[in-house]
């Protein structure tokens, strides 16, 4: 574990060891000075009832005591308010049903053989509540209220007991204040900690920082990357840790050469490098070569050069080419490698002799340059240009065929007009002039998608447009039982675009839904709607159908010409 950590762990160890004790330690304070305080207040009315009960005592009268015990527990809020005879009897009750019942409990008969006052806590009903009594005396000598504060248990023969008076005084607001204060105390202890970890987050910061910079040195420097300095930032201990530190460093880059740094040149070159002795062994190659053929290291070096061109069985072809290699320096000779899986890779290969100091030649140092995907996207562009041409001869061919077809067109719908329903004609004329139509509309298919004419944008109602487009699509849809539902948002604002070429793109795209959806029909739906990312928005453009989509070896192709023509 990194120090940090520890220094964390060791802080919020220490907290929870302090700060779990002097929490209960309050807690319990706290609760026992509001109890005490509930205790001295009821022990103040309760004697202060028993001094003022005494007539209604000495007379057992329920009328005279009931008023001042409904008004002592009105005063203090207790629970319940009890004049109780030497024997237990209830001679009155804030609850009038009580009247005339006798409590024998073990409790009841303490409170009233005490001599002084007694406070016990208990529960009434689920809810804590703390039970006060106070005996009744016939003639008091002293102050009964003074001296059941004071705690005293002395007896006094002088004086005749009447009774005992007991109050109940609920305790729920007690713990609930209780509980509010230590909510207080918690979020205290706990700003506390947060106050108390942030400053020792940044001492920690201040502290470990020096230890930082000195660790990602080392580890430069073990890497090979010497002459490196790490900041001083003070002049203590560290501080001179780090200035032996930066005088280590620079006697290892004036006196270390470091084979890591040429190593680290020659695996990170993007494009193969091979070294070749001059009787034509691989004598090392980088890791581009290995992961280009797929080699180990052990698998390629003091091997003959030629398994990088050519199998065993055309090893002759391999040696020709491997002494061209050796003879001289090669500039960007195209040839195939081998891998070793057997596929092969085109590559410009260049090579050069190496010399010694006497200048004779010690080995050959060759490069390669993977061209596969250079020729692939030739490939590509010469497929281009022969789509290219394809598209303006089909342009030329559809403009010279679209008179003829107007002609044909022309005299297949007159000569509908001049024949009689069930003509034996009807039939022929009428598929002529369908199939007209047909090739009318395919051969203006080709013509705007051959046409290249200028791009130019103006300021446009899309909804409005798509309005327009779908005009052009609806008498088709009926046809083919597909139905065309509008989705359009209210209120989009106007864009900068061309609205032919996106009418001409919602047609497309609605033709080529008619088609996909075939003769059980479906539902075409175009929406629009408005996308807002703060602070950019957008007008989104839906155009979907219920058809069977496009089959997945066909969909990498979509955006390829002639697509469709290449399938039917």
């Amino acid at each position: 574990m990194r120090l940090q950590p520890k220094l964390l762990l060791i802080f919020f160890s220490l907290a929870f060891l302090l700060g779990t004790p002097l929490l209960w330690t309050v807690k319990g304070a706290v609760h026992r000075i509001l109890l005490q305080d509930v205790e001295r207040r009821g022990l103040l009315n309760a004697s202060d009832l028993a001094k003022g009960a005494a007539l209604g005592f000495e007379a057992r009268s329920e009328p005279i005591l009931l008023p001042q015990l409904q008004y002592a527990q009105e005063r203090t809020g207790a629970v319940y308010a009890v004049a109780l005879s030497p024997s237990g009897d209830v001679l009155a009750h804030s609850n009038v049903s009580e009247k005339g019942k006798k409590y024998d409990d073990a409790v009841t008969l303490d409170a009233v053989r005490a001599a002084t006052a007694v406070t016990r806590l208990s529960d009434l009903k689920g809810s804590p509540f703390m039970h006060v009594s106070v005996p009744v005396w016939l003639a008091p000598k002293t102050n009964v209220a003074e001296q059941f504060l004071l705690g005293g248990d002395q007896e006094f023969p002088q004086r005749t007991r009447l009774g005992t008076v007991s109050l109940g005084l609920p305790l729920k607001d007690v713990l609930q204040t209780e509980y509010r204060i230590f909510q207080k105390v918690v979020a205290i202890l706990l700003i506390a900690d947060g106050i108390g970890l942030l400053v020792i987050l940044i001492l920690m910061r201040r502290m470990l920082r020096p230890i930082r910079f000195l660790s990602e040195g080392t580890s430069r420097i073990s890497r090979g990357e010497y002459g490196i300095n790490v900041p001083v930032l003070s002049k203590d201990e560290f501080g001179h840790l780090a200035n032996d530190f930066n005088h280590m460093s620079k006697v290892l880059a004036e006196t270390t050469v470091s084979k890591d740094f040429l190593g680290g040149i020659l695996s990170h070159m993007i494009d193969p490098l091979i070294v070749m002795t001059m009787k034509g062994t691989i004598q090392m190659v980088n890791k581009a070569t290995l992961d280009l053929l797929g080699y180990s290291k052990e698998e390629l070096e003091g091997q003959p050069a030629h398994i990088l061109f050519m199998s065993k069985q055309q090893s002759s072809t391999g040696a020709e080419q491997e002494t061209l290699i050796i003879k001289g320096s090669v500039r960007n000779l195209e040839l195939e490698f081998l891998k070793k899986s057997g596929g092969r890779v085109s590559v410009l290969f260049s090579s050069s002799v190496m010399k010694n100091l006497e200048d004779q030649p010690t080995g050959v140092i060759a490069v390669a340059k993977d061209v596969t995907e250079r020729k692939r996207l030739e490939s590509i562009i010469r497929h281009s240009d022969k789509m290219s041409a394809v598209g303006q001869l089909a342009a030329g061919v559809a403009h010279e065929i679209n008179n003829p077809l107007g002609v044909i067109l022309g005299f297949a719908q007159a000569a509908l007009r001049r024949i009689t329903p069930g003509d034996t004609l009807e039939m022929p004329l009428k598929s002529i002039e369908k199939e007209a139509v047909r090739c009318k509309n395919l051969v203006q298919d080709l013509l705007t998608f051959s046409r290249v004419a200028k791009v130019e944008r103006e300021p446009m109602d899309l909804n409005k447009t798509i309005e327009g487009a779908l005009s052009l699509v609806t008498a088709r849809a009926r046809t083919v039982q597909v139905e065309v539902r509008k989705e359009l948002a209210a209120d989009l604002p106007r864009l900068l675009g061309n609205p032919n070429q996106i009418q001409q793109v919602i047609v497309n795209l609605a033709n080529n839904a008619f088609d996909a959806m075939g003769e059980q029909g479906g539902i075409l739906t175009v929406k629009t709607e408005s996308l807002k990312e703060t602070p950019l928005s957008w007008i989104c453009l839906r155009v979907t159908d219920t058809g069977s989509g496009i089959s997945p070896e066909v969909l990498p192709r979509v955006f390829e010409p002639f697509l469709k023509a290449s399938h039917t």
